[in-house]
């Protein structure tokens, strides 16, 4: 499967994921989703674990970041489920789909990325698509 097509799959599932744990809020609190959600994520990761072997070295940086990017993972999961619990997922899943100018930011100010005038216009017309969706 070549990168777009990955891309695309995630789209998908992402949209069918914020749409389910929206019907899942209606009849569970957050730290519920929460437990539900990470017993999935915990057998899908046995299952690797078993059958692919990855070789995980502890002492390396790629660890540490992963562990940190779960970290930063796991509370916005929290977050995420809050806010649904409450509020709209129409709002809610568009809005909190702002993270990449997060990552867009970051990757520009320490990574020294660059990004091309026309992605550049093209993220603001996506941030701006996202907003508009959001307004109540």
């Amino acid at each position: 499967m070549n990168w777009l097509m990955s891309c695309l799959a995630a789209v998908v599932c992402w949209g069918f994921w914020g749409f389910l744990m929206k019907l899942a809020s209606e009849h569970f609190n957050w730290h519920q989703m929460f437990v539900v959600t990470s017993i999935v994520t915990l057998a899908t990761s046995s299952l690797i674990l078993v059958f692919l072997k990855p070789s995980i070295n502890v002492h390396s940086p790629g660890f540490v970041y992963a562990f940190l990017a779960g970290v930063a993972g796991v509370l916005a999961l929290i977050a995420f489920y809050t806010a649904l619990g409450v509020g709209k997922a129409i709002i809610v899943v568009p809005l909190t789909a702002l993270y990449p100018v997060v990552t867009i930011i970051l990757s520009y100010l320490i990574l020294n990325e660059k990004i091309a005038f026309v992605k550049g216009i093209g993220v603001m017309l996506a941030l701006v698509a996202i907003l508009l969706v959001s307004i109540d």
